[in-house]
């Protein structure tokens, strides 16, 4: 069995160094952890997912590394940059 690579995660089960918002939520969406009409929260704003993957107007925020992601209440995705 194939085992696909997870951006947000090293080997040893750490945040990966680098990882943007975008590449995070391509592959929860992907995985079907989330989905693009879902709210996701960076650095205390709210942002629909779909927002930060396809919209023509895509904040900067998406392109930034996480430093920090912790799943809130309700699942909701927390992320800070």
């Amino acid at each position: 069995m194939e085992q696909s690579c997870v951006p947000l995660w090293d080997e040893s089960g750490e945040l990966r160094r680098g990882c943007t918002v975008r590449e995070a939520l391509v592959w929860l969406t992907k995985h079907g952890s989330h989905s693009a009409g879902e709210d996701v929260c960076v650095n205390g704003v709210s942002y629909k997912i779909g927002r930060l993957l396809y919209g023509p107007d895509r904040p900067e925020v998406a392109d930034k590394a996480i430093f920090r992601i912790c799943d809130g209440y309700y699942r909701q995705l927390n992320l800070s940059v």
